[in-house]
């Protein structure tokens, strides 16, 4: 990491990241575990706008198994550039890595070491003038104005649980990860929509809906008494209903056996 790229950690402690280009990208771990988002997608825009500018496909997505890691990332990155119609050279970037490699086995620590070094190589190659790659886990303690707590990242295949200190993931007190995220909450909304002989095009509907619509209950049997009914549209679907399913859905983060988990 280069000095300037220090600096972004200042900068975003301070909240005065106006103009640098940040990329929350999904990346291909080496032994071949692909780690998501919350989407399934990458998302990449301005540190200065509240929401991202776009998003494309994985890493993963982009040439085959047998084609460079190193050739892979430039085509990833590449992308990316010219879909915010910028030049790689122009703006200091921040990457956003997932959790992956969670032992703290000197096997682990080479990986994500080698996961980073590869990142820099291709960003500089690129005539980048900062680079700096962060675990997701410490971008969201930031975001909340932190350097330290426990953050629960519910991704789109899986659900982690990463402890933070002063701005370094404690590998060595664990990581919890557990096998269901977003993908899981979706599909089971589905079944109960089905339940309820709502139709529905595609899984992106119901992907609609459950952001629309779904919500955590802070007391659930009592949610159960009350009229929890809600509508939204879907563009050339039309309107759609739901009652207790609101709640429901999210509920199995907290009780799995709901869901079958």
């Amino acid at each position: 990491m280069s000095a300037a790229s220090g600096s972004l950690f200042q900068m975003f402690l301070r909240n005065v990241f106006m103009d640098h280009l940040y990329i929350f990208t999904l990346i291909l771990w080496f032994l071949g575990t692909l780690y998501e988002g919350g989407s399934g997608y990458c998302k990449y825009g301005w540190s200065k706008y509240a929401a991202p500018s776009g998003r494309c496909a994985t890493f993963l997505e982009f040439g085959n198994l047998e084609t460079p890691t190193h050739a892979r990332f430039r085509h990833f990155f590449s992308t990316i550039f010219s879909r915010m119609q910028v030049r790689s050279s122009s703006h200091p970037i921040i990457v956003s890595l997932p959790i992956c490699h969670t032992e703290d086995t000197e096997a682990a620590q080479t990986s994500r070491r080698q996961l980073r070094e590869a990142i820099y190589s291709v960003l500089f190659d690129m005539n980048a003038p900062a680079v700096c790659a962060v675990d997701q886990a410490v971008l969201a303690l930031y975001a909340a104005r932190r350097t330290s707590g426990i953050v629960v990242n519910i991704g789109f295949n899986v659900t982690s649980v990463v402890p933070v200190f002063r701005g370094e993931v404690m590998y060595e007190l664990g990581i919890e990860v557990l096998g269901f995220g977003a993908s899981k909450i979706t599909a089971f909304l589905k079944e109960l929509m089905q339940q309820r002989n709502i139709i529905f095009q595609s899984l992106y509907t119901v992907r609609t809906i459950k952001e629309k619509l779904c919500y955590v209950a802070t007391d659930y049997n009592a949610e159960l008494l009350k009229d929890s009914k809600g509508s939204c549209e879907v563009a050339s679907e039309g309107l759609f209903t739901l009652a207790k399913e609101r709640f429901q859905t999210g509920e199995i983060l907290f009780q799995p056996h709901i869901a079958r988990v």
